[in-house]
């Protein structure tokens, strides 16, 4: 049976507004949609609006992560063409000097060879000094890597510095910051390739001797016995009762045992980041520096696990 004119083209409309519908509309609620429909769009511009922002939170954290480090590598070109070695008599460093220019709150420069551990290192000395930098990079902008920035008690100058050089830096998962210190753990090996610590403030250059490291805890609910290990605290030692205590509660915990000897008088510079083992928890290097006269060589072949440390008390942490 033959249609008629207006049949036809009814028939017509008909059929193009369904492959219209076919074609254009899966993802918009239209007209007519059923309530299986409805909620399958839904789900399907819920799931496409996640997948956008997890794009645009992965592209931010990778734009972060190429900030980071070309800042990093564009600073340490210039802090090494500049470089010198030894004491500057007093005087500020040249390589200090460019650094400076960038960012007055410069103190130093911290370098493990062989790592990306080879950065400027800040200090403010005022109230929030110790929470600045945590989001603030180099050169002032903002970026979750932060600066390495000393604790804001230390004292350094040209004639005078604490006795304990406390460092802070992120433990950055690309690595950056102090995102390699996490290597030592537990692994003899990467101890034996990296035993020193190089330490250059605004006015001399000195060297250190890595003799331990472990994971701590940071909140007294974290123990069993309420005692945690104050590290950052031990700035300076009146004497050498709180000498020994500070030593003592370090060689307790360490996770390596070194030929590195220590004894009252020595300066100490101290790595401190953010371990990932439970939350808050840090991991902490400490090393000390090479004595007037002494071989800045360390015979790594004498090194082993400590197998008696005192480990974080995993009952209380994971109740």
């Amino acid at each position: 049976m033959a249609l008629s004119g207006n049949a036809k083209r009814a028939y017509k409309k008909a059929l193009k507004a369904k492959q219209k519908k076919k074609r254009g509309h899966w993802l918009l609620i239209q007209k007519g949609d059923c309530a299986k429909e409805v909620a399958s769009k839904l789900f399907t511009q819920f799931a496409l609006v996640v997948l956008i922002v997890c794009i645009l939170i992965l592209a931010n954290e990778l734009r972060l992560s190429l900030s980071t480090k070309f800042l990093n590598n564009s600073l340490q070109d210039l802090y090494y063409t500049y470089i010198e070695p030894g004491d500057n008599g007093g005087k500020i460093l040249e390589s200090a000097e460019q650094l400076l220019e960038i960012n007055p709150d410069t103190v130093g420069w911290v370098h493990i060879e062989g790592t990306n551990v080879s950065l400027p290192v800040v200090q403010k000395t005022t109230k929030d000094g110790n929470d600045y930098y945590l989001k603030i990079a180099f050169d002032g902008s903002s970026n979750k890597a932060g600066t390495v920035f000393m604790d804001r008690r230390n004292v350094i100058n040209s004639h005078e510095r604490s006795d304990n050089l406390i460092l802070y830096g992120h433990n950055q998962k690309d690595k950056s910051m102090f995102g390699d210190l996490a290597n030592y753990k537990k692994n003899l090996s990467y101890y034996s390739e990296h035993p020193t610590i190089r330490f250059s403030s605004n006015y001399r250059t000195d060297d250190y001797k890595i003799f331990a490291y472990f994971v701590t805890p940071v909140l007294e609910s974290q123990t069993a016995d309420g005692v945690i290990f104050d590290y950052h605290n031990d700035l300076n030692f009146k004497d050498k009762s709180e000498y020994n205590e500070f030593i003592d509660n370090i060689m307790l915990r360490t996770q390596i045992i070194t030929d590195v000897d220590v004894q009252y008088g020595d300066e100490f510079l101290t790595l401190s980041t953010c371990s990932n083992e439970f939350e808050p928890s840090r991991f902490v290097v400490f090393a000390r520096k090479v004595r007037k006269g002494e071989d800045p060589e360390v015979d790594v072949s004498l090194a082993y696990l400590n197998k008696d440390a005192k480990q974080p008390d995993w009952d209380v942490i994971y109740k």
